[in-house]
């Protein structure tokens, strides 16, 4: 498949980038404000998981900063602060509902962002009755099968891209797969939807555990059962540092065979705990910073310079910073900020954006999945390859709209 960057893509990448050269350098146009808009925020910031919580988390708090320093969010001639209000849920569905009831009781927030499929599931029981959007970040299709009306899942769709794609390249390791995925929700999902395509392939399943990412450090009593197997292709789906412990051991114990990392795991994350050599003859998603898109090396570079060197963008931060600006936008479109429904209903409208895109989402299907592309990538030599692109989901955009991706 070729990818080409089509002329729309580089109008919409330069006015991203001098947007974001003149971020931060003023003062918000407004002084004094009108009132206040919420967003909450429910994720796991402690933990196993905290690392890709914060990574979520940096995304929503600088555009939250970029909207204000901008001037706020403008409805019926008032100007308006966009505030956060943002909990620690620990990765437990639980926690994230009591986070935003209590939300809700305090500042009724118009939109929530979530990062977890379990947590996304247990607030779609509530958040059409309360009255608030929900930004489900996860690539479990579950999410957007329920018939919620005020739901959407920036990520591509696993079965749509990742749940093929990324299968099939690793079948080229060989056609034997142990699962060691994570036992929360999205890692049984992600073990369901690989599986799956994996038999279609022809591939045979040898060896299955679930483990638990966020609670386990010692992954050789796994290792040693599944390595018993001779697999091919380890399966992992959980965050990157646990997955990088397990490719180290995985090493150790003479394992030469690939990997499947799911959506979760990034390998540049990993590269601070394996090395390229260890994660050798793996596929996974392409480092965000390898994004060959102007609006995410944009991006990728201001996160670094914000944060320092050692900082990893990540395509959760530019994902959720996006989310925000949309959010934003359909505001302001509907003219509203405390009709949700108005609100969502202005999503295909204001998309793409014309700057703050880092994500490039350009979409909206009938399910609430946004859509675009986006891109993974293989270890071989102990290197990188080049990005390879995967451009989905074309028959779900609503009529009279067209995708700015081109194959």
């Amino acid at each position: 498949m070729k990818h080409n960057v089509s002329g729309r893509i580089f109008l919409l990448a330069v006015m991203a980038i001098f947007a974001w050269m003149g971020m931060g350098l003023g003062v918000a146009a407004a002084a004094e404000w009108d009132g206040v808009i919420t967003i909450g925020f429910s994720g796991p910031l402690s933990g196993g998981a905290a690392k890709y919580g914060e990574n979520c988390l940096t995304g929503t708090k600088l555009a939250i900063e970029d909207v204000n320093t901008g001037g706020g969010i403008t409805v019926k001639g008032k100007k308006y602060e966009l505030k956060l209000l943002y909990y620690d849920d620990m990765y437990k569905p639980a926690n994230s509902v009591a986070n935003v009831r209590r939300m809700v009781s305090s500042v009724k927030p118009i939109a929530v962002f979530c990062p977890h499929a379990g947590g996304i599931l247990a607030l779609e029981k509530i958040n059409e009755r309360e009255g608030f959007i929900l930004n489900g970040y996860t690539t479990n299709n579950d999410v957007i099968s329920q018939k919620n009306k005020l739901v959407f899942m920036p990520p591509t769709r696993g079965d749509l891209s990742y749940g093929l794609e990324m299968v099939k390249k690793a079948f080229e390791f060989g056609p034997r797969m142990a699962h060691l995925t994570g036992s929360h929700e999205a890692g049984v999902s992600w073990m369901k939807l690989s599986q799956e395509t994996w038999k279609k392939l022809g591939g045979q399943i040898v060896s299955t555990d679930s483990v638990n990412y966020m609670g386990v450090t010692d992954f050789y009593p796994y290792l040693t059962k599944c390595l018993q197997e001779k697999p091919d292709v380890i399966n992992l789906y959980g965050p990157s540092e646990p997955a990088a412990m397990i490719v180290n051991q995985a090493r150790e114990l003479g394992y030469k065979g690939g990997f499947l990392m799911g959506d979760q795991i990034k390998l540049d994350e990993m590269e601070r705990v394996a090395s390229l050599k260890n994660l050798n003859n793996s596929i996974g998603v392409c480092p965000y910073p390898l994004w060959p898109l102007p609006p995410s090396q944009a991006f990728s570079k201001r996160l670094i310079q914000l944060y320092g060197k050692d900082y990893v963008p990540t395509r959760e931060a530019a994902a959720h910073y996006e989310a925000v600006w949309m959010i934003v936008k359909c505001i302001e479109k509907a003219q509203t900020k405390d009709d949700p429904y108005a609100i969502f209903s202005k999503i295909n409208s204001v998309l793409p954006l014309e700057k703050n895109n880092p994500n490039m989402r350009d979409g909206m299907g009938p399910n609430g999945e946004l859509l675009g592309g986006t891109y993974v990538i293989a270890v071989k030599n102990g290197k990188y390859t080049k990005p390879i692109p995967l451009i989905w989901g074309k028959d779900l955009y609503p009529a009279g709209k067209t995708s700015v991706w081109k194959e």
